[in-house]
């Protein structure tokens, strides 16, 4: 499993918009090499791209970008908790609620 590497890439390159373009990368990169987990990775790279597309060009603070690293890292250790845990349904019912988690507008307001 790569959510270790996942949230290390993010954390490790300061959590800003070029952090999550190598993260999104890492997670394209996973769903090719880990197929048994490869909606986990894609949720991941949905979630990444949903701090893309909400930040943009826009300034962020340093509070926002923990928000919404904070929302990341809980979604990347819970999908690994689930898969950990090897009950399909537990599983099924953690990817689902990341990939509503994954369409919900990112709120990074106070």
């Amino acid at each position: 499993m790569m959510f270790d590497q996942i949230l290390e890439t993010l954390r490790s390159n300061g959590k800003s918009g070029a952090a999550y373009t190598k993260t999104i990368a890492l997670a394209d990169k996973a769903m090719r090499e880990d197929a048994d987990r490869a909606a986990a990775y894609g949720l991941l790279c949905e979630l990444g791209e949903r701090f893309l597309d909400t930040t943009g060009r826009l300034p962020v603070t340093s509070v926002q970008i923990d928000k919404a690293f904070e929302e990341f890292s809980k979604a990347a250790n819970d999908l690994k908790a689930a898969y950990e845990t090897g009950d399909a349904a537990e599983t099924l019912a953690t990817l689902n609620a990341i990939a509503t988690l994954s369409r919900t507008p990112l709120n990074l307001s106070k």
